[in-house]
């Protein structure tokens, strides 16, 4: 009998646990790839709980390494950055949405799907642009279904820092776990 109820208890948390307002932890780890100003550095995403239904808050963390002799100040070289974004954006039907949509007006933010792109070895992945109303960045991503955690392959954080000697910055991160997949969500045969 405690079998039995153990066993309805996690199907009704499984099935319902989502639209009650349950909390929906996903990760992901990026390997930043060397830019004008630095070396490498890494990224980190990770959902954290919203008092808001129906939004997901993803809390963005870099740390970057400079290059040698590169006079950047230590603020500029780690930072945390909150972005919300509409539920449907942890599974694909947000992405085809959004697809059919064009951009759509978040309270903070402006989402923009620029089309399907190939991507490594994958087809039609969804290309995404994040303008943050705030100003002082923008997100590019590739999202693609077979991707593990958010779907992300690739991000790309655009820091508008108006410091002359950064302008623009540019940090690109590439999903660690897809090194080792082939594409398809599967390891690689190399390995």
């Amino acid at each position: 009998m405690l079998r039995l109820l153990s066993t309805l208890s996690l199907l009704l948390l499984t099935n319902f646990g989502h639209a009650n307002g349950f909390f929906d932890s996903r990760n992901a780890s990026f390997e930043i790839s060397p830019g004008k100003l630095h070396k490498g550095g890494s990224l980190t995403a990770q959902t954290l709980a919203s008092e808001d239904p129906g939004v997901i808050k993803i809390r963005f963390e870099y740390e970057i390494q400079k290059k040698s002799l590169v006079p950047v100040p230590s603020a500029y070289l780690s930072g945390v950055y909150d972005q919300s974004l509409p539920a449907g954006f942890l599974e694909e039907n947000g992405y085809l949405e959004l697809e059919q949509a064009g951009a759509i007006e978040t309270d903070d933010a402006t989402i923009i799907h620029q089309g399907r792109v190939p991507h490594r070895n994958l087809s039609n992945a969804h290309l995404i642009q994040i303008l943050p109303k705030n100003g002082r960045s923008e997100v590019h991503l590739v999202y693609h279904p077979s991707i593990p955690g958010f779907g992300w392959d690739e991000i790309k954080l655009i820091l508008h820092t108006g410091i002359p000697l950064l302008g623009d910055y540019w940090i690109e991160g590439t999903l660690r776990e897809l090194a080792s997949l082939d594409g398809q969500g599967r390891p690689s045969s190399s390995e």
